[in-house]
């Protein structure tokens, strides 16, 4: 069978879990520093599920790439990681709530090892449905440095059930740090972005749903209890543009676009993932809007964004050096540099004059960045 239709689905499921993830994080206890910081834990599992899930999508792009034909038995395959790597939200709570607990570490342990065993066993599969496809056979299943994440985490299980309970998240760490290491030395050239830009679309598309969701509902129905939700409004309102609008500037970049590589997939990859946090730090706003801990988490996320831009501009002109249209488009680093800097202002006048400043400096970083479009067209 074809696969363009089941790449559609396997990119929708992960695009969903890859959002739902964050509406796993618990808000910070107080509007503080010291706050922020207790939750260490889940922010790094919130990464490292994050970075496995994409890294899965990423591997799979590129193997996609060389695959003719699939079968039913490597749908079913699929299927099983598919529905592995849906628990991890779920574990991923559950451990970053019980670091110390042996069946939380043993769970969050099984599933990269499933994860691992289903990924390889349906490369297996693929190269067998296909065997007269020479880049399929280039593939090395047998290669020790492969399988290197696997012993990674077995040494993590024998830690936890002996001397070090969270050896076992500890392991899963340097595993997926040593994944993601050999995903971006692959160097690929892509001359499709097509399924990029799909994964990305839909990524954007949730998380804009998920903002709604995370607005607390009024406590009756009255005028006033809707007013009393103000605040939150606002924030869902100003997030809802700042994630609109890196959407619209992608869209518009990627209409010119016509190759990309390994580089141009991972910078955005990281954008992706800061954009991620945007629904948990608009709730951590609104309950908190006039707090300066609050602001600057959200200012920061947006100036990171920014940065990452950046980098994102020079691996995309390196991708395609030929494309003049583009060349053209990213001929300076206006915009992102405009947003920083409003963004910087507003984080000074934030913390020693009016917090709120800094949402709404994000606000007017974009008002600007349109301005700067128009008059450089």
């Amino acid at each position: 069978m074809q696969t363009d239709r089941f790449e559609t689905f396997m990119d929708a499921i992960l695009a969903i879990i890859i959002t739902v993830l964050v509406l796993k994080l618990a808000q910070p206890p107080a509007p503080t520093w010291d706050g922020v910081l207790s939750l260490n834990a889940s922010y790094l599992i919130y990464g490292i599920c994050f970075l496995i899930i994409f890294n899965t999508w990423y591997n799979d792009h590129n193997l996609f790439q060389m695959v003719d034909e699939i079968n039913n038995l490597i749908v079913v395959v699929y299927g099983v990681l598919i529905f592995i790597i849906s628990l991890l939200p779920y574990f991923a709570s559950w451990v970053s709530l019980n670091p110390q607990s042996v069946p939380a570490q043993t769970m969050f342990g099984i599933l990269f090892l499933a994860t691992n065993a289903c990924y390889n066993l349906s490369t297996f599969l693929i190269i067998r449905a296909n065997p007269y496809n020479a880049e399929l056979k280039k593939i090395d299943l047998k290669n020790f440095w492969r399988y290197v994440p696997v012993i990674v985490i077995l040494i993590g299980f024998l830690a936890t059930y002996t001397v070090y309970t969270p050896g076992i998240f500890i392991s899963c760490i340097i595993a997926t740090i040593y994944w993601f290491f050999i995903a971006i030395s692959t160097k690929s050239e892509i001359e499709s972005s097509g399924r990029f830009e799909a994964l990305f679309d839909a990524i954007i598309a949730i998380i804009l749903t998920v903002l709604v969701l995370e607005i607390t509902m009024a406590s009756g129905g009255t005028w006033q209890a809707l007013f009393d939700l103000r605040i939150e409004f606002l924030a869902y309102i100003i997030s809802f543009i700042v994630c609109f609008n890196y959407w619209n500037y992608n869209n518009n970049l990627f209409s010119i676009v016509n190759k990309i590589d390994t580089a141009v997939i991972w910078s955005i990859g990281a954008s992706m993932f800061v954009l991620s946090l945007i629904p948990y730090l608009s709730v951590f706003v609104s309950h908190n809007f006039y707090s300066f801990v609050p602001q600057a988490c959200y200012g920061i996320d947006f100036i990171v964004v920014a940065i990452i831009s950046i980098v994102t501009s020079k691996a995309l002109k390196n991708a395609d050096k030929g494309n003049v249209a583009l060349m053209l488009a990213l001929k300076n680093n206006l915009v992102f540099v405009s947003t920083i800097v409003f963004v910087g202002i507003g984080m000074v006048i934030g913390y020693f004059f009016y917090p709120p400043a800094i949402i709404i400096s994000c606000l007017l970083s974009i008002i600007a960045v349109w301005a700067i479009s128009y008059l450089t067209r």
